[in-house]
């Protein structure tokens, strides 16, 4: 601080004209001090939240928003051979402390031959404060101060100042509520942050840097114009403007030149800023050391030349979102939600329970309709409710900043283990080992016995339907992920809908058949046989669990499988004593000694799944582990395909899954023999997006392409001017060597 007054005096007695060089009667003239010193500071300044509320254990995004008057700047963090940096002290409240400030991309300023970094007009800066989770809600608010320091200058003038910031938030437990009067100031703001995922490589030759990149656009816009801004002094000489030039000899490939500084540079690292003849523009970070030499020298003078260089540009691949965007509008995606929750049905995730629902409707033949009804509206129920909740818990982990999709649930190894329990425990329910709700109906007295099993019954029908959300959200079908990719681009409210539509489309085949239980006349009648297709359809379940631990498997280690299937043990001996000891035909002390037993061994068995997805059994589940089966497949980067496509080398992308049954199934077709060669003769790049376990730039690459799920199928040509082809959700042998020949 006391630095900072010194700059303060200095300044002053700079925005005297001629203090120093002036006869000294000008400096008694008012009129001439009162012209150069402005009545009031050339720039207004605002803390304003991105949120209503601080939210305890979360971010709260702050924004310190400065108006500059017409002719006047302020400074960036590096300010160049002139001016004085903006600076901020912040004075926050027990609980809240300051994590990281974010700046946006400045402007260049020539200041009679002096270069220097700044900000005209209106600037944010964004600030990162983390609220620690002991806060506790009240409804006195916190004040969060702060104090810009800056140095203000217009053509003529400098002046230094400081401006206090005060701002005031309850704290809430509740999720924060958005500040919509400036929404769009931060929407805005962040556009103009760099963009930190993009590092190419620096190589230094005859007094200039180079930096080599790769245009990661496929589809490019013609740029003007390249501004680079260094982090500190003395990495380059800041009079003698970027150049960026076109690499002639490699197709995609650009060159940025710097004259490098009289000190010499080790490590580069500043923004990149490029412009586009559209008056678009993007800032990319850079932080890399300099090496090397580059092979053809550029020669640079302290002009531009007049035909600067022209290259496409576009921001990174993973920041684009929407790049192959929904045509069909908000009905088409309502239409198709509701066909695909209609094929569902016929995905191999949901036949185990769509056998068991069918099996209770046979069991209700005959029965009051109005009965049959009442059981299919509580299976219909639980499959709403339940996609209902999912669509709650995206668009929940939406707003808070995560990127997630349709099964985003089965990328938790949690999930998937209690999936595996709750199928283990239904399987061994239609060997016979254990029959649900006895015990509890045994319990009532003769009156209610009947009434107390209707309800259990209905519980399980709903109960059925919620299972069967649960197990068919591995499988994506035809239509699903077009409709799904474009609800996560709308309002919440139309998020439901879209999501509502999908529901009722799984759900009509049961509310038709126990609207009309006569169309089940095709089906044998109740009989013997309906045990051997219980014992069928818990070979199905078994089936369905050895898949999820396979899953789960992929996303933890083998130590936590062991676990796990130490947990189904005690699932299975919890199953088999309460069957055994608590059936109403036992004693009361039979009961209860099963009952005490059965509570133990089911208490032991949440310990063991619970555990089994400890830090503890963690092992490696990178993309390069998930993929390791697969030797002739690489792991996807956006920056690996950018750097082939460019190349004209024709790649193909794999966004699959574990989880993802249909994923498997099209699988073995792309690595099928006749495939398998076809892409080796074409020279195809093969790469695998595993999307087993959460991973954001597989998450940002499905958005790119209008997509939120696996699987996905991507074929980019060798001509690189050409956008990618997005094959079928479905594939055939046919169908990929018919892309291959397009392509």
């Amino acid at each position: 601080m006391l630095i900072f007054r010194l700059c303060v005096l200095l300044g002053l007695l700079c925005s005297v004209p001629g203090l120093s060089a002036q006869p000294t009667e000008e400096i008694n003239d008012n009129y001439a001090i009162e012209s150069t010193i402005p009545s009031a500071d050339p720039l207004t300044v605002e803390l304003v939240a991105e949120h209503t509320t601080i939210q305890p254990g979360r971010s709260l995004w702050l924004a310190i928003k400065i108006d500059h008057d017409p002719t006047w700047h302020t400074y960036w963090k590096h300010a160049g051979e002139t001016g004085m940096p903006l600076s901020i002290d912040w004075q926050l409240p027990y609980g809240l402390s300051f994590k990281e400030l974010h700046w946006p991309y400045p402007s260049r300023l020539d200041q009679d031959g002096l270069i220097g970094y700044g900000f005209d007009g209106r600037t944010v800066l964004l600030a990162e404060v983390v609220a620690s989770a002991d806060l506790r809600p009240s409804a006195e608010p916190l004040t969060l101060s702060a104090s810009l320091q800056w140095l203000a200058c217009s053509e003529d003038q400098c002046l230094p100042g400081e401006s206090p910031l005060t701002l005031q938030l309850p704290i809430s437990s509740a999720k924060a509520s958005a500040n919509q009067e400036h929404t769009e100031l931060f929407r805005n703001a962040r556009r103009m942050v760099p963009i930190k995922t993009w590092q190419p490589q620096a190589q230094r030759h005859n007094g200039l840097i180079e930096v080599h990149f790769q245009n990661p656009s496929t589809a490019g816009v013609e740029l003007v114009k390249g501004h680079f801004f260094p982090a500190q002094p003395n990495l380059i000489d800041e009079k003698i403007p970027a150049i960026v030039t076109k690499d002639a000899s490699s197709a995609g490939k650009y060159t940025l030149v710097l004259k490098e500084s009289a000190q010499g540079a080790k490590h580069l690292q500043g923004v990149l800023q490029l412009e586009a003849a559209n008056g678009n523009s993007i800032a990319l970070e850079i932080d890399l050391p300099i090496h090397g030499a580059a092979k053809a020298p550029i020669a640079m003078n302290d002009k531009v030349p007049a035909a600067a260089a022209v290259v496409p540009v576009q921001a990174p691949a993973a920041e684009i979102i929407n790049e192959v965007p929904f045509e069909g509008g908000f009905f088409m995606a309502l239409v198709l939600a509701f066909a695909g929750g209609f094929l569902l049905n016929l995905m191999p995730c949901v036949l185990p329970v769509i056998s068991l629902k069918i099996l209770s409707f046979v069991q209700l033949a005959g029965k009051d309709r109005f009965e049959t009804f009442k059981h299919g509206a509580a299976f219909t129920m639980g499959i709403m409710l339940s996609f209902w909740l999912l669509a709650g818990a995206m668009l929940l982990m939406q707003s808070s900043g995560q990127l997630t999709g349709w099964g985003f649930q089965l990328q938790e190894p949690l999930f998937v283990a209690i999936l595996a329990a709750v199928l283990f425990l239904f399987g061994l329910s239609m060997f016979g080992i254990f029959e649900m709700g006895t015990s509890l109906t045994s319990l009532a007295g003769n009156a209610q016995n009947k009434l107390r099993q209707n309800r259990n019954a209905l519980l399980s029908s709903f109960g059925s339907g919620v299972l069967t959300t649960a197990v068919a959200t591995p499988c994506t079908g035809p239509f699903l992920g077009s409709a799904i990719g474009f609800a996560a681009t709308l309002p919440a409210l139309q998020v439901l809908t879209i999501f509502t539509s999908l529901a009722v489309g799984m759900a009509l085949p049961y509310i038709l058949l126990a609207a009309f239980p006569s169309w089940l006349r095709f089906l044998p009648k109740p009989g013997p046989w309906m045990s051997t297709f219980k014992e069928i359809v818990g070979f199905l379940m078994v089936a369905t669990v050895l898949w999820l631990i396979w899953v789960f498997g992929a996303q933890t280690s083998s130590m936590a499988v062991s676990v796990l299937l130490g947990g189904l043990f005690f699932v299975a001996l919890a199953a088999w004593t309460y069957g055994r000891y608590c059936s109403p035909d036992q004693g009361k002390r039979s009961r209860l000694v099963g009952a005490t037993c059965a509570i133990a061994f089911g208490l032991a068995a949440a310990f063991a799944i619970t555990a089994s997805t400890s830090p503890l059994y963690a092992d490696d589940v990178s993309q390069s582990a998930l993929i390791a089966s697969d030797s002739d497949w690489e792991p996807f980067s956006d920056e690996r395909v950018a750097e082939l496509h460019a190349q004209g080398i024709p790649v193909f992308i794999d966004f699959t899954a574990k989880w993802c049954l249909i994923c498997q199934t099209n699988h073995l077709v792309v690595t099928s023999d006749k495939v398998a060669a076809a892409f080796k003769e074409r020279g195809v790049v093969k790469m695998k997006a595993d999307w087993t376990r959460k991973d954001e730039a597989i998450g940002k690459a499905l958005r790119r392409f209008g997509r939120n799920a696996v699987p996905l199928y991507v074929l980019y040509g060798a001509n690189p001017d050409e956008q990618p082809q997005i094959l079928p959700q479905v594939l055939t042998p046919e169908l990929v060597l018919d892309a291959l020949n397009k392509a």
